[in-house]
């Protein structure tokens, strides 16, 4: 299990998410979520995909605009970026796979530097996504 954490962690410094998508995603969130109400509150949870789509299904009921795809797409950007936090400390190595965007059949570093989802980049981004408090 070390030996996945620490390939993991490694990852940390060499993951790198779709900048497009990413900004895609933040642009309609400050756009379409703006209009009604501050993101500053909205943007300190931590839900699930299914929590988000809720509260998305919530709004357009109180009468935010937008196309089903653009309703998708923060849904996604939510979920991805604002998603509950992984406690690295007792997380499987499917829950930080998953957390961090990599594959799980990673068995050495070679593998890590040539998964497709790494690009060598850092993921400064994804640190929001781990939780490193000491395990209970």
């Amino acid at each position: 299990m070390k030996g996945i954490v620490s390939c993991f962690l490694t990852a940390l410094f060499w993951c790198a998410a779709p900048a497009a998508a990413q900004d895609d995603g933040k642009a309609l969130v400050e756009r379409t979520c703006s209009k009604c109400h501050s993101l500053t509150s909205t943007l300190k949870q931590r839900n699930t995909a299914e929590a988000w789509s809720a509260i998305v299904d919530d709004m357009i009921g109180r009468g935010a605009e937008g196309s089903d795809a653009d309703f998708e797409k923060i849904i996604n950007y939510l979920a991805k970026n604002f998603g509950p936090r992984v406690k690295v400390n007792k997380a499987s190595a499917q829950e930080l796979a998953g957390a961090l965007e990599i594959p799980l059949a990673i068995k050495s570093f070679e593998d890590l530097k040539s998964a497709p989802a790494l690009e060598g980049k850092n993921i400064e981004d994804k640190k929001d996504r781990l939780d490193f408090a000491a395990p209970q």
